[in-house]
């Protein structure tokens, strides 16, 4: 029917976006990113959870979201069959020498990853499928000969086509998410400068209980004494803390979660 919004919206899904275009949220995911460090004597940890906050503040968000802006087949070539639980995103070797390898301070990182979930993919091909379904249905409401009209012909307005592609397609498969942007919305933390009541309970609205943040307050007065060049411990703890954090939170994105974590923790420290 000749209606451009839908035709470019397909052009994209089946060729891909362009780098760095706004996606779709159902195109953008939060992902929680593992390393595989070593160290000495043969000391061996394959799967290490890295916290985003080890980078540097310009660096976390590509590493905290997976942008899907591939063909939509590249996808669902990965759904076929016996399909994995996740994929994996491999992080810039350099990065993850240079920043993960904070995290353990007697091993170094030699490999990081994103992992993304098969469940996102799934989320993807469903709100395509369910766009597409709920536009031609309205289609067919309004104008029940559409398909077998000649090619070109209008019998449904363009304003009104305009409408139910915003309704099925802009609007119901979710809003447009900015690689520049963040993906979620998160409160703001306020934890002040070595206020651990502050700190305590913001842990324990994350669903934590005291046993998975015993002895915290301890390394971290220790670090907030030694000054801000002292950061393994704190690091190695928001690691721990996101960990615990996410196998009890419901629909919350590890991002939100990671970042809120971080920024309890520094305000503690005062930085």
């Amino acid at each position: 029917m000749g209606h451009a919004q839908l035709e470019q919206w397909v052009d994209l899904e089946l060729r891909g976006y362009p780098d760095g275009a706004d996606l779709p949220s159902y195109r953008v995911t939060p992902v929680v990113s593992y390393g595989s460090f070593v160290g000495s004597f043969g000391m061996q940890a394959p799967k290490l959870q890295i916290p985003v906050f080890v980078l540097p503040e310009h660096l976390r968000e590509p590493y905290s979201a997976a942008r899907m802006d591939q063909a939509i087949s590249s996808y669902e070539s990965l759904v076929q069959g016996d399909k994995p639980s996740t994929v994996k995103i491999e992080w810039n070797v350099a990065l993850a020498i240079k920043y993960a390898s904070t995290l353990t301070p007697d091993m170094q990182c030699v490999a990081a990853w994103m992992e993304l979930p098969i469940g996102a993919i799934d989320r993807l091909l469903d709100c395509v499928k369910t766009a597409v379904l709920g536009y031609a249905i309205e289609v067919e409401k309004l104008s029940p000969d559409a398909g077998e009209l000649p090619v070109g012909s209008k019998p449904i307005s363009e304003e009104r086509l305009t409408q139910i592609f915003n309704t099925h397609i802009a609007g119901n498969v979710g809003n447009v998410a900015n690689a520049s942007t963040g993906v979620t919305q998160t409160a703001t933390v306020q934890v002040g400068q070595g206020d651990w009541e502050a700190l305590r309970v913001y842990l324990q609205s994350l669903g934590l209980i005291e046993a998975d943040f015993a002895g915290l307050k301890r390394d971290l007065d220790q670090a907030r004494a030694a000054g801000p060049a002292t950061s393994e411990k704190p690091a190695s703890w928001i690691g721990k803390l996101v960990g615990k954090a996410m196998s009890k939170a419901a629909g919350v994105g590890v991002e939100a979660v990671a970042g809120g974590i971080a920024q309890a923790i520094a305000g503690y420290l005062g930085q």
